[in-house]
Order: C-alpha cells, then structure tokens, then sequence
C-alpha cells in the first residue's frame, strides 16, 4: 500500500500545484482558465524536443515555463482583454477555445505518441525506513514545489503591494481601478506567473506518468476538481483537495476491482463539491463555486449580437419542416449519385453528427447552458443500441427509440443540477460527468455480443457486429436512413423551439426572475430540455452504433465533447444553418483535409481559433453569417 500511498502524494501535489495556480489567476483576474493543462504540455514537449536534440539539461528544462509564460501572457495581454467584460462562461469558453488550438498545434508537431520524460530528479531518491519503498526526488520535489508555491503565493497577497492589488481585484474591479490599481499590469503578471507555473506542472508530470499532450490537456479536470473543493479562494483547501483527490486516485489502484474506475476520483469529488455548495446556497460574488448567476440575464452572449429564432406561427412551422424534407430528399438522392462508397461513408458520419449538435445548440440558444458532456451521452446511446440488438432482436426502430428513451432519463440526471446551477458551473458538471463516462467506458468496454450485463464476450471468443437493418444494409441505404433519423430529429427540436417550450426557454434565457413572474416553471422547462437533446443524442449514437457495427472507447473522450461544442459554435448554435454546418465541419472537412495529404490535426487549431473567433466576433457562427446573407437588407 506504501508504494501507492507515496504515488498519489506526488499526483496530488501536481494537481494541487495546477489548481492553485488557477485559482490565483481567477481571483486575480476573473478567468476560469481551461487552457492550463495545454498550456503546460505544449512547453513540457519543447524541453523534451530540446533533450533530444541534444541541448543541456538545465536550458531544455528552463525552456518549459518560459515557453508557457510567454503563450500564456499572450493570450492574458491580447485575447483575454477583448472578452473582459462578458459572462464568466464566454471567459471559461474561450480558453477552452486556446486550448484546442495549442493541443492541435502539439499534435501537429509531436503527433499524439505518449512520450518519456526523464528528468535529473528521477535517478536520485531516498528508501522509506526498512518498507524498501523508494521516493525519488521527483515525487518529493512535486510535493515541496506545491506546498511552497502554496506557502508563497498566501504570502505575497497577504503582505504585498501587489498581493494587495490582486485582492482588490478579486473584491472589485471598478472600485480598483478609481483607486489608482494598474488593472492591465496586474492581470499579465499573473497571466505570465501562471503559464511558468504551468510549464513546471508539465514537466513534473511529464515525468511521473507520461508525457502525452491530450493527458497534459485535461490534467486540468483534476486540477478544476481541486479548485472547487477550495470555493476557488482558498489556497490550503486547493492544496489539500489536490493531495486527497490524487491519493484516492493512486490507492484506487491497489485492488484489483477499484483500479479500472480509479480515474473517476478527480470527476466525483468535482461533482459531489458543487452540488454540495450549491446546496448550503455558498454563492457569493466571484467566491461560491465559480460565477454569480446574473439577476438579469441568464444569457451569455449580449442580445444584441445573437437573434436565435423566435417561436412561430404554424406557416413559419410548416415553412421549416418543408424545407427539411425537401433538402433531405435532394441528398438522399444526389449524394449517392456524385460520390464514392468513402465519401458516401463520411457524410453518413456527419448527417448522424448532425443530431447531438443540434442538441447542445438547443441547450446553448435557448438557455444558455453549455453542456461539456455530450458525447458521453451519444456514447450512452450506442451502449443501449448495442445490447439491445444483441440480447432482443428488436426491430432496428425500437432499438433506436429504446437507446433515446435510456439516454433521455441519463439525460434528466443531467439537467437536476441545472435546477440550481447555470454558467460555469454547469458546464464544469457535464465535463465532470462526461469524463466519469469515459473512464466507464474504458474500463467495460461496449457491447459486442457475449453474455451478461455487460454483454462483452470474454477471452479471444468472436466478437459480432451490430447488424444494420434490411432496407439500409448497404452504405448507401444506411446514409438515406441516417438522413431520414436526422430530418425526424431536427423537426422534433423544432416543434419544441417553435411552440410552447420554446416561449418558456425564451424566457428563462432573458431572465429567470422574469420568466417566474410570468409563470413559467423552471424546474419543468429546464429539464425538459436536456432531457429532449440527451434523447435526440441517444438516437444518433444507435445510428452510429449501426453505422460502424461496433463502437470503441476511445471515441467517446471528454476532450471530444469539448471539439464538439467548438464545433457548434463555429457552426451557428442559433439556428438550423449553423446545426447542419457544424455536422459537416466535424466530419467533412477533416476527411477532406486527410484526402490531400494535410495533417488532420491541423482542424484542432482550427476549431479553436474559430471557436475565439465566434465568441469574440461572431457568436451566431459561420450559419448565422450565411442567415444574414439571405435575409433582406
């Protein structure tokens, strides 16, 4: 047990290390900072470049934090500034935005192959009394590096002038400013100390896992959980939220029965953190959780730069569902026609990837919640899809409708927390519980025809494949179906945008004091929206389920649900235009880019930097831009 004991101490301290220093970048400047992890990994990979180019040690080592300060402080000093005055959430959003783009730009240059970093602390150590146990002096360097930066950031906001100064700014920024506060030279100092201590973060858990820039990336999850155990103010709590979630992560690993769930610590102390303080009502301006819910917009972007569609009257209705109908018909006949059985493949991906967007588009549009976890829930769908074909031998419609009523209830779970939580806050949930899928996911696979609950077939027994039904067994006939499920679906999001619910969603975005005095009930309205597009995704992830015949793990990520939402918003979340887009964006456009020889990796900082873009510029996205054109001057 001493071995793991000793191996989550140091994991704890490199999340505590990161968690501290996104909370004294939130304190400082109001940011949630999703980048910190990508920041961190891209500079850990130059110091391992450098290494293997034959650098000396102590300057490949250097270059890490100064790397990180420097990306860091550009993005504090030039992107930061242009959202400072928006939501928290378009704050939290655009770093997530950053972090695609560095995440891309590693993968471009170093590809997506784990890595080992060696560092000079690594050889040297000490033995545990008599146990055997070694600790090198990594592990302790780890867990001295948190508990000073800890010590000596508490320090310098306590008996500072610039420690001061922060304080001021995490009170009151106005009153800061009218009192002489140098707003702008606060936050990038603190913008470039955090991306250095980003830089040491990457190296040090470069060296006690693995150096790989998607783990690197969302290395933030935990850290975030770390956060909010400490309310995102206090540094001792972060501290030892980061050492406890670290040292339940590595103990998980001891038994044989906990260790493939293991991974799950960071997700449910996150979860069980903000339900808990929302719960003892701990909201307090910029402390609480995360964010203040706004007493007069639940909206996150400004209304007068987004115009989601208004609810219509039944000729606007009947306008919409004709033009479904008759653009599915054009491409259910024409595509078959004017490509390839590939291309035919590809666009059946991106007709089925269609559904879940205009799902997180209905969340985003109408209320003004980002949900991080989506691709959790089409996974949710496949998993249903696929033991039901293989246990029943249910007609291929039921089994559809069946793995959208299972991902719906999943998907009410999902909204309880809306009851209470909005913004952020929110968002950090469904990330949380789209990694807890994944690490499930991981550790019991999906369904591919053995026996049992869980429907894996064990040993090197043959695996089956979901049978498509008999009217779409070709690729051709599948795409047609898929374009079919995603017309149906697209015209049930609709009806609910365009009728009763809508109008009620309408007024919970615009305020939900106003939407209570008018009599709309939050409690139903809220859920019933997550619980139609958790529906909607549990029948596209059937369709994907049947698409390919069986599903794998690795394509139902958390960080996937994270490119997902970029995508949308590059797309247009506010209307259909944009919704379709987003399915071709995703899917299309990458395939297009492998077919000519381009790295594909290069979407990612693509997606990111369209995803800064749409909520700096642009917030109605590439189909609202194409709206616009078509509307009458």
């Amino acid at each position: 047990m001493l071995p793991f004991v000793i191996s989550g101490l140091a994991l704890g301290a490199v999340y505590a290390l990161s968690g501290v220093g996104i909370v004294v970048l939130y304190r400082a400047t109001g940011v949630l900072n999703l980048a910190y992890g990508a920041i961190g990994a891209i500079g850990a990979l130059l110091s391992w470049q450098l290494l293997q180019d034959g650098w000396p040690v102590a300057p490949a080592l250097i270059a890490a934090p100064l790397l990180s300060a420097l990306l860091s402080g550009l993005y504090g000093g030039l992107i930061s500034p242009l959202v400072a005055g928006r939501d928290p959430l378009v704050k939290a959003v655009c770093t997530l935005g950053f972090a695609l783009v560095l995440l891309g730009l590693c993968y471009w240059t170093w590809s997506d192959d784990p890595r080992t970093l060696t560092l000079p602390t690594d050889t040297a150590g000490f033995d545990v009394g008599d146990s055997g146990v070694r600790v090198t002096l990594t592990q302790a360097l780890a867990l001295v590096l948190a508990v000073a930066l800890t010590a000596g950031t508490a320090a310098l906001l306590r008996w500072t002038g610039f420690g001061t100064a922060m304080r001021a700014l995490a009170d009151d920024r106005e009153i800061s400013a009218l009192l002489g506060v140098r707003i702008r030279r606060v936050e990038t100092v603190t913008w470039v100390a955090g991306g250095a201590v980003a830089g040491l973060t990457g190296l040090v858990l470069g060296s006690l896992t693995r150096l790989e820039a998607g783990t690197l990336t969302f290395l933030v999850i935990a850290s975030l959980a770390a956060g909010v155990v400490g309310r995102f103010r206090s540094l001792p709590v972060t501290l030892a939220a980061g050492l406890a979630i670290g040292l339940a992560e590595a103990v998980g690993g001891a038994w044989e029965q906990t260790a493939p769930y293991r991974s799950v610590a960071p997700f449910a102390v996150a979860v069980a953190a903000i339900l808990w303080l929302q719960r003892r009502g701990a909201r307090a301006r910029r402390g609480g959780t995360v964010e203040v819910r706004s007493a007069g917009t639940a909206s996150a972007e400004p209304a007068e730069r987004v115009r989601p569609l208004p609810p219509g009257d039944p000729r606007s209705v009947l306008r919409v569902v004709v033009g479904l109908v008759a653009g599915a018909g054009a491409l259910a006949v024409l595509v078959p026609l004017a490509v390839d059985g590939y291309w035919v493949r590809v666009l059946t991906s991106a007709v089925i990837f269609v559904i879940p967007a205009a799902g997180i588009a209905l969340l985003y549009a109408r209320l003004g919640l980002v949900s991080l976890g989506q691709v959790a829930l089409l996974g949710v769908g496949g998993w249903v899809a696929l033991r039901l074909a293989f246990a029943t031998g249910w007609p291929f419609p039921l089994v559809v409708l069946a793995a959208g009523a299972v991902t719906c209830l999943v998907g009410i779970v999902y909204g309880l927390p809306a009851l209470r939580l909005s913004g952020v806050d929110l968002a950090l949930v469904t990330l949380m519980a789209g990694g807890a899928f994944q690490v499930a996911f991981s550790a019991t696979g999906f369904p591919d025809g053995g026996p049992g609950f869980l429907g894996r077939v064990a040993g090197s027994g043959m695996q089956q494949a979901m049978p498509r039904p008999s009217m779409a067994a070709s690729d051709t006939g599948f795409f047609r179906l898929a374009v079919v499920c995603a017309v149906l679906a697209l015209i049930l999001v609709v009806l609910h945008q365009r009728g009763r619910p809508g109008r009620a969603w309408a007024a919970i975005r615009s305020g939900e004091a106003g939407a209570l005095a008018v009599g709309v009930a939050l409690t139903r309205y809220k859920v019933w929206a997550f619980a139609l597009a958790a529906f909607v995704t549990g029948t596209a992830g059937a369709l994907l389920a049947a698409n390919t015949g069986r599903l794998d793990p690795i394509s139902f990520r958390a960080s996937d649900s994270v490119l997902l939402f970029a995508v949308v918003l590059v797309g247009g979340a506010y209307g259909l235009t944009g919704v379709v887009l987003s399915g071709v964006v995703g899917q299309v456009v990458p395939a297009v880019l492998d077919a000519a020889g381009v790295n594909g990796n290069l979407m990612l900082v693509v997606f990111g930097a369209g995803t800064v873009h749409a909520l700096v510029t642009a917030p109605r996205g590439i189909g609202g831009r194409l709206e616009d054109l078509r509307r009458p001057a």
